[in-house]
């Protein structure tokens, strides 16, 4: 990448960490972002829709080159609602939120994608999304409607990971990141005094039983992939000794490798729960949030990438299956529609892990971030 391009983005980098925004309020960082793309680059197409996301168009001048199928990129945005405890002079200004995911770099590593691709040109379309709301899985399920109409053939993504060879490109054929989602399940019964327990409904008992029940829906990578539970919270009554609850939750977030087994995860579920809730007297009433689906890379796609990395003078790895890492994203989204890939870049084995407060992003990532997109789209 262009050094001078380079400390741009770097300090664009910077200036997205020190104003982080959680899901769905990142209006200022939306705003930076915008406003960095018009005042430098020329030749390229930036369309707000207004909507959790806005994206770039590169089109050849040459009609031949313009009527190719266009390549997509995304980077997300929003950051979380982490404390950050760190000393760096680009420190979050906004109190109990900060870029703990790595997302300012990933916006910033697009964005710098966004200059050379303006100064050097392509011989097909390409089109870079910038998309908020990955955290909760709200932003690609909007942003990937896209797709289609700007005649998108093939979908790229970048992540930074912990936990391997720094400035390596790791990845995976196949599925990458799991299917996962909350679920809340909120039992309903009767209060009553705690010394007259007969004259309520308690759902305590029901749902000790249902969590003790939730290993035996659970599976390993061995028995055609993994399907996990974790859960997150559990809630019964108030802490009033006179008092009998009536009402109860438990949220849980389960994950699978692919989005069938997730789906046949939460049957399982939910029908447990539903039988210990008529068992008991108790009504039931399920809540779902935070949902991704599996992102599942295709073998083309992922091995455009490891050429890319090649090209640009990379180390590159594959990962183990099943993969490594278990959380997940919401670029599944796109690859609904089109075939795509999402890699890693590696971070260190012994950095601070993502979704940590002594994570920061590293900036050495940028420029191989972009020097791998610029291969994969064949910039001029």
């Amino acid at each position: 990448m262009d050094p001078e391009r380079l400390a741009r983005v770097v300090q664009l980098r910077h200036e997205l960490h020190a104003h982080p925004e959680l899901s769905l309020r990142e209006k200022e960082t939306k705003r930076r972002l915008l406003a960095f793309l018009q005042e430098n680059t020329r030749h390229l197409d930036i369309v707000d829709p207004g909507d959790r996301f806005f994206y770039v168009r590169y089109t050849p001048s040459d009609p031949v080159c313009a009527a190719k199928p266009a390549l997509a990129f995304r980077a997300d945005y929003d950051a979380l609602p982490i404390c950050e405890d760190l000393d760096l002079a680009w420190n979050s200004t906004n109190r109990g939120v900060s870029h703990k995911c790595g997302h300012d770099g990933h916006a910033a590593s697009l964005a710098g994608f966004a200059l050379e691709l303006d100064a050097r040109g392509a011989d097909q379309p390409v089109v870079l999304i910038f998309q908020g709301a990955e955290e909760i899985g709200e932003g690609a399920k909007v942003a990937c409607k896209i797709l289609e109409p700007q005649g998108v053939s093939e979908v790229y993504a970048m992540h930074n990971w912990s936990k391997m060879e720094r400035g390596t490109v790791n990845l995976v054929d196949g599925a990458t990141m799991p299917a996962s989602e909350g679920l809340s399940l909120f039992f309903a019964g009767k209060t009553s005094h705690a010394a007259e327990p007969e004259n309520g409904i308690n759902p305590a008992q029901a749902i000790a039983a249902l969590v003790a029940a939730l290993p035996g829906f659970e599976r390993d990578a061995a028995h055609g992939g993994y399907a996990m539970i974790t859960v997150v919270q559990i809630s019964v009554g108030s802490p009033n000794f006179g008092v009998n609850p009536g009402d109860g939750v438990v949220r849980l977030t389960l994950r699978a490798q692919q989005d069938a087994d997730l789906r046949a995860l939460e049957t399982s579920v939910r029908t447990r729960a539903e039988q210990l809730a008529a068992g008991a007297g108790l009504s039931l009433r399920a809540e779902l949030s935070d949902v991704f689906p599996a992102t599942v890379n295709s073998k083309a796609c992922a091995d455009k990438v490891r050429a890319a990395a090649e090209a640009a003078g990379l180390v590159w790895h594959t990962l183990p299956d099943p993969s490594p890492v278990r959380a997940s994203e919401d670029f599944g989204y796109y690859e609904q529609v089109v075939p795509g890939c999402l890699f890693y870049l590696g971070n260190g084995f012994d950095y601070p892990d993502v979704h940590t407060q002594a994570f920061d992003y590293v900036d050495d990532n940028i420029s191989r971030a972009v020097d791998v997109f610029a291969q994969l789209a064949h910039l001029n």
